[in-house]
């Protein structure tokens, strides 16, 4: 199933932040997450951050928030903050979809990391980013982590 990215304006915060505590309760379940969210608000106001719907059809399906901050400390363009697909629209190709049009938008270096004991998450994005075609793919455990850093373009 095809997904389509849309930017999200800062009307359509509440809808974004009520996606962002479900899938924050979600993770809670692998370890501490901070349920404030502090930077939540930066995102409309920061120009090196940007949230994005995922839709399908006309229908949101779930939403990404991208940074630049490196979890390796290694620096990178683009950190992918938060990916979200909604529990009833997973396993439809929809995550594989709206990352594939995440990296055509943003090209680059990218980091991002999942919490250790989220097994879920760990072999999608093994299996996600592996089949894309990056380039200098590397991954280390870090603090509780899985960290992935790789490029889109030759860096």
């Amino acid at each position: 199933m095809l997904a389509r990215l849309r930017i999200i304006s800062e009307t359509e915060k509440t809808q974004l932040w009520d996606l962002l505590s479900d899938y924050l309760h979600e993770l809670s379940q692998y370890g501490e997450v901070n349920i404030e969210y502090p930077f939540f608000s930066s995102y409309w106001t920061d120009a090196d951050r940007w949230p994005y719907f995922i839709e399908s059809g006309e229908t949101v399906v779930g939403f990404i928030l991208v940074n630049t901050w490196s979890p390796s400390g290694k620096g990178t363009d683009f950190g992918l903050a938060e990916f979200y697909v909604l529990p009833q629209f997973r396993g439809l190709n929809i995550g594989k979809s709206a990352f594939s049009s995440l990296l055509n938008l943003h090209p680059g270096r990218w980091e991002l990391s999942v919490m250790q004991d989220n097994e879920t998450a760990k072999k999608f994005w093994s299996q996600l980013i592996y089949s894309c075609g990056v380039l200098n793919k590397e991954t280390a455990e870090r603090g509780g982590e899985l960290n992935y850093r790789f490029a889109t373009i030759v860096a």
